[in-house]
């Protein structure tokens, strides 16, 4: 039973759905933590910092946790913590429990992480590791928390903050419970959520320093690793294939992983709090040039930094969710009045959204959630320009991009081909996979003058009636086919909105002849004409688009039938997508 659920998982979630790869993760945690104990290295009550936190430096410069690295394990630093946390382990109390035992599951995960990344990759390869703990597949498939909601704007990615949590979440019998709602909200969510847990530890461990140590070594450990937790869904918010996906569990099936890896990979333009406008990627290519080099005009002008922007600004963001946990624990150790920051939180739902996103620093540098609100976003002494409003939208061309690369299930009739024999009926088609895809922009990042290629899989099941035109004297009879192959789609686009589509299915299986089994073969050509009129069906809503699809024939196909017995046949049809 084990391995058909996986199978049917790896069906439609092949490779993982998480933002970054483990070292990736690992490599931004580490780095902000250094940072962090740079900063407050001269700063006062540092002494008592480090000797609760109870670190130690290796001799790569990373500063590890003794505490949680056991004899016989890996080594645990921050990045460690990050890399783990929510991908490998569903809860901090759950990670901490194994990472305290040198024969885990979790120490497994990080041995196989360590020699792969000796190797040269990113991370263990996704068979191995659900090899090694099954759960792993089952946590990408179905945990929503590691996304934006698409189409909800800044404040409603906060709708599901509950303010209780963060006090709950200190209960270890409710932790389970908590994290499996917070599973199901999204990535901003998670991570303020979470990061006001670390905050409210790190006061709680200031206010008993003095007078019961102990306890506040406990709590300051603690704050830490949720903090360790939160920041791993801070560092998915800058992932371009979390921003678009429509995360619902029939999207999961349809469309999820398609964009994911698609935007992932060419990325998206995007916005921040702080009016920085950039280029977002996602795994495997943190702190990647993307060949930046190609546009300089000279030689004196390629500049080879340890941190791209982009990655650096997911550093700084890391950097400054840490220094809230420090600052939390300096303050109220140093201020007796100091006012906790659970107290400052409203208790009206409707106020607590653009508080916590004032609140809270990290919060400047995410990307804005596509369609906000900009005007709400920041104070009067920032200009918002074209260019703001323009990476604030939903990327135009993603719905295009969508109905090309999904899971897609189409309905197709078929008809007389107007000479000889034809085949007439319906066919049911699963197009699955998008193995090539070859996507370009023009020299203005528009579309006018390209041409696209995508190439996907099939699986179809047709019947109908073999029938002759015009001919009273044949007898028609009933034909099934059962086949499988290939789909190709050819864009050339003629402007910024318009384009002609030239697809191919090239199948083959069986067809079923009043009783015998033969084989048949089944290419196709197909024109998109509504394209040229800028009839565009992918950005239509399904009740208005599936009608029209049939009623003003979108996708209109050519095709032969070829079998291995019964005489050549021909079809015209159009092609409906139900959903993709």
């Amino acid at each position: 039973m084990r391995k058909i659920i996986w199978g049917f998982i790896a069906f439609f979630w092949t490779g993982n759905l998480f933002a970054y790869n483990y070292s990736e993760h690992k490599d931004i945690g580490d780095v902000a933590f250094s940072r962090l104990l740079a900063d407050v290295s001269n700063q006062r009550n540092t002494a008592l910092f480090f000797q609760f936190l109870n670190i130690q430096e290796d001799e790569e410069a990373v500063w590890y946790f003794t505490d949680l690295s056991v004899k016989g394990g890996q080594q645990i630093s921050y990045g460690v913590l990050n890399g783990l946390s929510g991908d490998h382990c569903s809860n901090p109390l759950l990670l901490e429990k194994q990472l305290r035992l040198k024969n885990s599951v979790m120490q497994q995960i990080l041995l196989l992480h360590n020699q792969y990344m000796d190797m040269g990759y990113t991370s263990a390869p996704d068979g191995k590791l659900t090899h090694t703990d099954f759960a792993y597949a089952l946590q990408a498939a179905v945990n929503l928390g590691h996304f934006y909601e698409y189409d909800k704007t800044f404040q409603q990615q906060l709708r599901h903050f509950n303010k209780e949590f963060i006090r709950q979440c200190q209960n270890p019998s409710l932790v389970r419970s908590i994290f499996k709602e917070l599973n199901g909200t999204n990535a901003i969510n998670m991570y303020v959520s979470l990061h006001a847990v670390a905050i409210d530890l790190a006061e709680q461990s200031g206010r008993l320093a003095k007078t019961n140590p102990e306890e506040a070594k406990v709590l300051l450990f603690y704050a830490f690793l949720f903090n360790g937790f939160a920041d791993h869904f801070l560092e998915d918010c800058f992932a371009a294939g979390h921003l678009v996906v429509r995360r619902t569990s029939f999207a999961s099936i349809t469309n999820n992983k398609a964009l994911h890896d698609f935007y992932n990979d060419e990325g998206c333009t995007v916005v921040n709090r702080e009016a920085d406008i950039w280029r977002a990627y996602g795994d495997k290519a943190f702190n990647h040039t993307h060949d930046a080099w190609e546009k300089d005009t000279s030689l004196l002008a390629i500049k080879h930094q340890e941190y791209t922007d982009e990655a650096d600004r997911i550093i700084k963001a890391v950097h400054l969710s840490l220094s809230d946990v420090w600052n939390a624990f300096e303050q109220s150790y140093s201020n007796e009045n100091h006012i906790p920051f659970y107290n400052l939180i409203p208790d009206d739902k409707k106020l607590q959204p653009d508080f916590l996103i004032a609140a809270t620093p990290a919060l400047k540098l995410v990307p804005i959630p596509f369609n906000s609100d900009l005007n709400t976003l920041f104070p009067d002494s920032i200009t918002i320009t074209d260019s703001m409003q323009k990476a604030g939208q939903t990327p135009y061309y993603r719905n295009f991009v969508r109905s090309r690369i999904a899971n897609s299930f189409i309905i197709g009739f078929n008809g007389p081909a107007f000479h000889g024999r034809y085949y007439e009926g319906v066919d049911f088609r699963v197009n699955f996979g998008n193995p090539v895809s070859i996507y370009t922009h023009n020299e203005r990042g528009g579309k006018r003058g390209t041409v696209d290629y995508w190439m996907g899989y099939t699986l179809a099941y047709s019947l109908g009636d073999i029938k002759a035109y015009k001919d009273d004297t044949f007898s028609p009879y009933f034909a099934q086919q059962v086949k499988a192959g290939l789909r190709n789609n050819l864009d050339i686009w003629v402007g910024e909105k318009r384009f002609l589509g030239l697809s191919n299915y090239t199948e083959a299986g069986v067809q079923f002849v009043d009783g015998a089994t033969e084989f048949v073969f089944t290419p196709s050509i197909g024109v998109q004409f509504g394209s040229l009129l800028n009839i565009n069906y992918y950005n239509l809503p399904t009740w208005l688009r599936i009608p029209l699809e049939y009623i003003v024939p979108l996708k209109l196909k050519y095709g032969v039938v070829l079998s291995s017995h019964s005489p050549t046949a021909y079809f015209n049809g159009l092609d409906i997508d139900i959903v993709f």
